[in-house]
């Protein structure tokens, strides 16, 4: 918060309590320092329609991210590849099963983890030049979407 010349920095990044950690450590000290009580966006109703505009599978060179809509609602997971936990000179953290996801009020490409081990991470969705959905941005780690087979 520039305009009250406070600000707090946390690096946790491994799991399954890394984030957690950020995120308590942060609110801790908002509140405790400057009385802001930070807290989670309430997202928005299951909407099918959006959900499966969203839905699928999206990778980036280490992680395959999988946002996947069973008609009631959205959930995300994020699965290390073989290749980079086989290559791997060390203990690698697990992996994050599907938990549960909402869109955001605003545009709908934002959204919040709302369950699991990735509970609180905010992240949006991109398009691209003809508004379909292309990639999705979570915790500042980019996904672009893996292309389906066409029949």
């Amino acid at each position: 918060m520039p305009e009250r010349d406070f600000a707090v920095i946390t690096m946790a990044n491994a799991g399954p309590g890394g984030i957690p950690f950020n995120r308590g450590a942060v609110r801790r000290a908002l509140e405790h320092y400057l009385g802001v009580v930070d807290k989670d966006p309430e997202p928005l109703p299951y909407d099918e329609a959006r959900a499966r505009e969203v839905a699928g599978a999206f990778e980036n060179d280490a992680m395959t991210l999988t946002v996947a809509a069973d008609g009631q609602e959205l959930t995300i997971g994020v699965v290390i590849k073989p290749e980079i936990r086989a290559a791997a000179d060390f203990e690698m953290p697990a992996d994050y099963e599907q938990a549960a996801l909402g869109l955001l009020p605003g545009d709908g490409d934002e959204f919040i983890v709302t369950a699991g081990g990735l509970q609180g991470q905010r992240g949006s969705f991109s398009r691209d030049e003809n508004g379909a959905v292309a990639g999705i941005d979570l915790g500042g780690r980019v996904f672009d979407r893996v292309p389906t087979a066409s029949a």
